[in-house]
């Protein structure tokens, strides 16, 4: 990309390579007058299937089409499983309570719909900001440089760049989940209401595990508090998951996981209920700002702190002082999505053995996994 005159100035710029940054540019775009350029500077691994709360659709009116057009595997609820082969249980409902998708799929789906809305895209480039003042801030894209009015991030920069914008370098070792994960063969198609296979106590250690199914691939996940890493090791503890789906007959007995096969990383769950969400002239979302449900969820709670960044930043940009204005991004997602992020609220230890004996605990347990919705109503 070479420097022109034409990227002198642009009102935002969307750093991020999740589809809440793609989304959010295309949401700006409502506003015509708006100069809306999106950069993508990051390849971080993601996670391939994930969970997409049906609500997703419902965001804005552009997202409806996209329920068709995308491969979306309808599952109608959780199927719990205690690592003793003879406990389970299960919650099943008419409705489709979550789809399971590919993030690729996503991306690609909300990049399209930034691209029609004439946002310019850059992929794969470098991102320097050199400096900020009361107007905007200085960056530099491939060396050509540009000078928005305000930014939205929704992958963190280094730490340099994080200090200039007055963000935290680091999240805080309670909000930080390991996630380890492993494709493996998708299991025969059953009969009936298709359930997402859970579990909410791998090895007595409250670690949750996950069986993902999509067309012919599957994965298995685990996700497990940071401090937990040395009891119980990421790597032990995806093959122990893996030996209770098959406990459960729910995976073929000969599927093995070698170590080089399985992928780790970390997510700040809930992480936006501990830590800040603006800086100077900049909005976080998703996962710059630790958008993920506690429940592990990644789609649709990212996505929403788009569509409330956005709503924010097209108004500040209207008032004299932006950075005063933005501030109103800390009570427009707290008031809503902030009981989202937080999932279920009580002791786990305590209402493990009730859901496994009580279908309203089962139900209700499922409801707040994959709807965000209050275990006591």
């Amino acid at each position: 990309m070479s420097a022109s005159a034409e990227l002198a100035h642009v009102d935002i710029l969307v750093i991020g390579s999740h589809p809440c940054s793609y989304l959010a540019a295309a949401l700006l775009r409502d506003e015509p007058a708006l100069s809306v350029m999106h950069v993508n500077s990051n390849t971080r691994p993601q996670r391939k299937l994930a969970t997409l709360n049906p609500a997703f659709f419902a965001l804005h009116p552009s997202l409806k089409p996209l329920e068709e057009k995308l491969k979306l595997r309808a599952m109608h609820g959780l199927k719990f499983l205690a690592d003793d082969f003879s406990v389970f249980c299960q919650h099943c409902d008419q409705n489709t309570m979550t789809y399971v998708c590919e993030i690729a799929e996503l991306v690609d789906a909300a990049k399209e719909l930034a691209r029609a809305q004439g946002v310019q895209l850059i992929e794969n480039a470098s991102v320097q900001i050199h400096h900020l003042d009361e107007s905007g801030i200085s960056v530099a894209i491939d060396g050509a440089s540009i000078y928005p009015s305000a930014l939205i991030l929704s992958e963190p920069l280094d730490a340099r760049h994080q200090q200039m914008l007055g963000l935290s370098e680091d999240w805080e070792h309670d909000v930080l989940y390991r996630f380890s994960l492993a494709t493996i063969p998708a299991p025969p198609t059953v009969d009936g209401p298709q359930l997402i296979r859970m579990s909410l106590d791998l090895s007595g250690s409250l670690a949750w595990g996950w069986l993902l199914v999509h067309d012919d691939q599957a994965e298995i996940v685990v996700g497990q508090p940071v401090s937990t890493i040395n009891d119980h090791p990421s790597e032990k503890l995806l093959k122990h998951w893996l030996k209770v789906l098959q406990g459960h007959k729910e995976l073929a007995s000969e599927i093995a996981l070698e170590d080089a096969h399985i992928s780790t990383f970390d997510l700040p769950l809930a992480g936006a209920l501990a830590q800040e969400g603006i800086g100077n002239r900049t909005i976080l979302i998703g996962p710059a700002g630790g958008f993920y449900s506690a429940c592990g969820e990644d789609l649709y709670p990212n996505c929403w702190s788009a569509f409330f960044a956005t709503k924010v930043i097209r108004q500040a940009l209207r008032e004299k002082h932006l950075q005063d204005a933005i501030n109103h991004y800390r009570t427009v997602w707290r008031t809503t999505l902030g009981d989202y992020l937080r999932g279920p609220q009580q002791n786990l230890r305590f209402l493990l053995p009730l859901m496994y004996r009580n279908q309203t605990m089962t139900t209700r347990l499922a409801e707040s996994i994959l709807l965000g919705k209050q275990v006591v109503r």
